[in-house]
């Protein structure tokens, strides 16, 4: 098993994970009531790929950004032009293991979708910040090198969340080449969804839509690389794009 080398540098944590207890549904000191309701939205079966709906409400999003610290940035200390030129020119940082009572909620709502599949938990929830002219160029998060941890196994990231704590004025989107967009008329909400402008580019772009997010695969049965999970973050035209990562461990 394994994730991309490109990927890890969106999360080289050294598997680190978050707990999964906690998040009451009353609500709590603050007056912040944990609601586990969202609206799925299949967009393909292979890969296994759910568009998410309303995922984070604009409290818990005001959170989140709220909780930001200095953000790393992948090539600070890359020396190797070839390096550099496949890595994200984006920033992150990580969210502390320290759950509060919204971050706790996000985890079980996470939890919730992730239902069987077999896995060890979630790495520390990541939060990235993409400003105008910056992208993350096509990768996986599935490693390539995968991580040990103290039993021995090798830790690889099953599956993974990506939702957006904003809108983007312009450009920003996230790209699955291999997802297959519908053929003809285009049926389905251009506010979320679009083709490449290429004529002959393939795939699905995923619009940023503050709330919204999406959920994938990023292994076949047998554990190995599911390829079709390979993604990108297109360049930010205008605005600033910020996103959360949520990446599902699995150890075998």
């Amino acid at each position: 098993m394994s994730l991309s080398t490109i990927a890890a540098v969106v999360g080289a944590l050294s598997i680190k994970f978050w707990p999964f207890q906690g998040a009451s549904s009353v609500a709590g000191p603050s007056g912040y009531v944990c609601n586990l309701d969202y609206t799925p939205e299949i967009l393909s079966t292979e890969p296994l790929m759910i568009y998410l709906n309303d995922f984070l409400s604009p409290y818990e999003i005001n959170h989140l950004l709220a909780m930001n610290s200095d953000w790393t940035y992948s090539t600070e200390n890359s020396t190797d032009a070839e390096e550099k030129a496949f890595q994200r020119t984006s920033g992150y940082f990580i969210v502390e293991d320290k759950p509060d009572e919204v971050t706790a909620c996000i985890v079980r709502r996470a939890d919730t979708l992730v239902g069987f599949i077999p896995s060890e938990g979630l790495e520390l929830l990541q939060i990235g910040r993409t400003q105008e002219g910056q992208e993350h160029p096509l990768h996986w998060d599935y490693l390539l090198e995968p991580d040990v941890n103290s039993e021995g196994k090798l830790c690889n990231r099953a599956a993974s969340f990506f939702i957006f704590l904003s809108d983007v004025a312009e450009g920003g989107e996230t790209y699955f080449p291999y997802l297959d967009a519908p053929q003809g008329d285009w049926p389905v909400d251009e506010k979320k969804f679009r083709r490449p402008k290429h004529k002959d580019s393939v795939g699905t772009m995923l619009r940023p839509v503050k709330g919204n997010g999406v959920f994938w695969m990023n292994i076949l049965k047998n554990g190995t690389l599911e390829e079709r999970s390979r993604h990108a973050g297109m360049l930010v035209k205008k605005g600033t794009k910020y996103g959360l990562n949520i990446l599902v461990e699995q150890c075998v």
